[in-house]
């Protein structure tokens, strides 16, 4: 076998990775080389452009068939479609349109850790955020734009107060509060509080809940991740109705590991895509190199001094043999770490389907409580954006319309479950908007099981980012590292910085983000 060694390999191409590697680069002079499986980079972020009768991601063309093997590396895959996919494609329904793999939010836009992080590589990327909110009552079909600062016109005056309360309890907490609260779930830390006890307040919060930790019930979620946001939104300044959720103009998310491997790439290092690792080389305690497939289909030995994972938690034993760690750490992982999951429509639209309830486009909207008591872990909660309207994602003259919940792993991939919310949606919006037939270009509806990387068990911290078990192996991703609070691709950017630091000794965390964006104080209380 052919053997060449580098400083650092990394295993997976996702925000943390890519992120870590382009620092490691660029500030150390390490010589890096990131290694990915699939055709594409950037892990569960990615994005596709219409282009004709085909759609593009990262310089790859696919057809119906192609698009779906490339959601299927993002752990994502097409449920429902109205026409039929391939019809879709072949039609050039799809042409101009830029839509995301299972539905991605990018909290803070240009105030983000990854806007952040990006400014610091030299790369920066527009995230245009959503201008206003809406709110749907499914039951009674009325539809309201959020007035700041006005009384919510779907709650009684009793119902607005508590909420009111809530979330000034929680947006004046101190990040040393938001840790200590790290160890119990949302829904002990409300009861505590006494914020359970008005119904209105509470279906609000776990809305608010749902929106930044795509998890819709709050006894599966930490309290310290989902405070952490709300006592951001404080010192951020910005809020739902200011605008905070935001989008990327074509090629969508993609842009940002792209952005991402340029950086590295300028400094020389390397990603290598269609190679997969067969496995992490381990010897007496201390990880030596990889051995990987590379593209002509030979293995492959390649030496390094350091090895960083940037593969979900779950998933890491699928190149790290089980032998090398304490029985019960893997068992922890396999058994009882779960994911939250989004099941996400991109539905294409020729007029502007909110002006007639007087509600602007480009509002984030919230549709809660649409199923509750049958079965589901908490009640079915809907959000729904125009993207298209706040960034370039359509055709001159037409927009897109998405609709998107959080599920777990298990009802993502029950078809039952996922065919529920579809129909109930889909019903509605016949319903409830007028020309269906002559306004929806497409609806294309795409469950996926692991969003928003792999959660541990309320009580449990998460993996550190230095292996205690092997020497010179390290993680990174959205959910390493003890003092990470938060995910997806906020929480993969910080940890970018953290693992840096502890291979380094540096504190590149605190010197380009604000304090705010930092992990977790490192001396935490219990309540």
């Amino acid at each position: 076998m052919a053997e060449k060694e580098y400083d650092v390999i990394v295993i997976g191409s996702g925000i943390g990775g890519l992120g870590a590697a382009a620092v490691l680069a660029k500030n150390f002079g390490k010589k890096v080389l990131v290694l990915e499986k699939a055709p594409h980079i950037g892990g569960r972020v990615a994005s596709y452009t219409g282009k004709g009768d085909k759609v593009t991601i990262d310089g790859l063309e696919l057809d119906d068939v192609g698009l779906r093997k490339s959601l299927t590396d993002s752990r994502c895959w097409v449920s429902y479609c109205e026409p039929d996919l391939k019809t879709i494609m072949k039609e050039g329904r799809l042409d101009g349109y830029t839509f995301e793999n299972g539905g991605h939010g990018l909290f803070w836009g240009n105030k983000s850790r990854c806007r952040l992080l990006l400014d610091y590589l030299g790369k920066p990327v527009d995230m245009p955020v959503n201008k206003g909110l809406g709110f749907v009552e499914p039951a009674a079909n009325k539809i309201y734009q959020v007035e700041p600062r006005k009384p919510y016109a779907w709650q009684s005056e009793e119902g607005y107060n508590a909420t009111l309360s809530a979330l000034r309890q929680m947006g004046s907490l101190s990040m040393e509060e938001c840790a200590a609260a790290m160890e119990m779930d949302v829904q002990t830390w409300l009861e505590e509080r006494g914020l359970t006890k008005n119904e209105e307040a509470y279906d609000y919060i776990k809305v608010v809940m749902a929106c930044q930790n795509a998890m819709a019930e709050p006894k599966m979620a930490p309290a310290g991740d989902f405070l952490g946001y709300m006592a951001m939104a404080r010192d951020i300044r910005m809020n739902l109705h200011s605008g905070s959720v935001a989008t990327v103009a074509e090629p969508g998310c993609m842009a940002i590991p792209l952005e991402m491997e340029k950086a590295l790439k300028e400094v020389g290092g390397e990603v290598l895509r269609k190679t997969p690792v067969e496995e992490v080389i381990i010897e007496d305690g201390i990880a030596r190199g990889v051995l990987i497939r590379n593209q002509e289909g030979e293995f492959e030995a390649l030496e390094a001094d350091t090895i960083i994972c940037n593969i979900p938690v779950k998933h890491i034993f699928n190149v790290l043999h089980p032998r090398h760690f304490p029985a019960e750490w893997v068992d922890l992982i396999q058994q009882k770490y779960w994911s939250p999951g989004l099941l996400s429509a991109f539905i294409g639209l020729k007029n502007n389907v909110w002006e007639e309830f007087g509600v602007d486009e480009r509002s984030f909207i919230w549709m809660p409580g649409i199923i509750k008591h049958e079965g589901y872990i908490g009640a079915v909660d809907m959000v729904m954006w125009n993207m298209a309207s706040c960034a370039k994602r359509a055709p001159e003259g037409k927009r897109d319309f998405i609709f998107s919940t959080a599920l777990t792993d298990k009802e993502m991939r029950n078809p039952k479950k996922v065919m529920r919310v579809i129909n109930y949606c889909m019903e509605w919006f016949k319903r409830t908007f007028k020309g269906y037939k002559e306004n929806v270009e497409f609806v294309i509806w795409t469950p996926s099981d692991e969003a928003y990387g792999n959660w541990r068990p309320v009580g449990e911290k998460r993996p550190p980012l230095k292996s205690p078990y092997v020497e010179n192996l390290y993680f990174v991703g959205d959910q390493y590292g003890e003092r990470l609070w938060g995910g997806g691709v906020d929480g993969a950017s910080l940890c970018a910085l953290m693992c840096v630091d502890t291979i380094m000794g540096t504190d590149l965390e605190h010197e380009v983000y604000p304090f705010y964006h930092c992990g977790i104080p490192a001396d935490q209380k219990n309540w």
